[in-house]
């Protein structure tokens, strides 16, 4: 591993230590109020057209450009998706981060049984993609219109454990949109009855990492056109029941 990678992970984690001592409360948890958008969403919109042919007889895994990885079809409300996630090498032998590449194809509208990369995770200098300890594709109807969307979660190596997620959908026309983005920091995110569940520590500022205050659990719901977040507990981190995540 490069010394300047070892310099640029260990920084990171330094920087999830501080904030895990730092954080006071409302790192995520005080959520009530707030507006998603698409803003530092974590795909984006790749700058060269890429398709790749897939017949309706094969399954969605010869997208995989290692054959390594998980691959989904999403039944949106304006059409199929196909979502692939896949794993680099690993860059150290004592961490568990590494390069991922996450691909959301629509079906190409020139090419018969051709699949186009409309949303994608960028390279980042010599990598492919992004270093993440883990990236997961989860398929649920996040909106409450009884068709699917899929919501990525991206979990960061350190103490801080911070998962970032974005929400696919797709616009009339059938393009995939990022269409909201979010983050919580040492926090799960579950998919319930057409909404997104989020539960986060809340800490005191003399609370250590392993040990927050409280625990708080928003709702975020869809309407007029975005995702809005509410607070609907905050309890005393031993009386709380977390399920586990849905994503990351």
């Amino acid at each position: 591993m490069p010394r300047s990678r070892r310099w640029l992970v260990a920084s990171a984690l330094v920087v999830f230590a501080a904030l895990a001592v730092s954080t006071p409360a409302g790192a995520k948890g005080a959520g009530g109020g707030r507006t998603l958008s698409a803003d530092h969403a974590v795909l984006g919109v790749p700058t060269e057209s890429v398709v790749r042919a897939l017949a309706p007889t094969q399954g969605c895994h010869v997208l995989l450009d290692s054959g390594e990885g998980d691959c989904t079809v999403v039944q949106t409300a304006h059409g199929d998706l196909v979502v692939t996630v896949e794993p680099g090498p690993a860059i150290d032998d004592a961490l568990v981060s590494r390069p991922w590449t996450v691909r959301v194809y629509r079906p190409s509208s020139a090419i018969p049984d051709g699949w186009e990369v409309a949303l994608a995770t960028r390279p980042e200098g010599n990598d492919p993609g992004p270093l993440y300890a883990q990236v997961t594709a989860k398929v649920a109807d996040v909106t409450g219109d009884g068709h699917d969307e899929v919501v990525l979660g991206y979990r960061s190596e350190g103490t801080g454990q911070i998962l970032d997620f974005d929400v696919v959908g797709t616009d009339p026309d059938g393009t995939p949109r990022v269409l909201a983005h979010d983050q919580v920091y040492k926090g799960n995110v579950r998919t319930r009855g057409g909404k997104l569940v989020t539960y986060a520590p809340v800490y005191r500022r003399s609370d250590a990492n392993c040990c927050p205050t409280w625990i708080e659990r928003d709702d975020i719901t869809f309407g007029a056109g975005a995702f809005h977040v509410r607070k609907v507990w905050k309890v005393p981190s031993k009386q709380a029941h977390v399920p586990p995540s849905d994503i990351g």
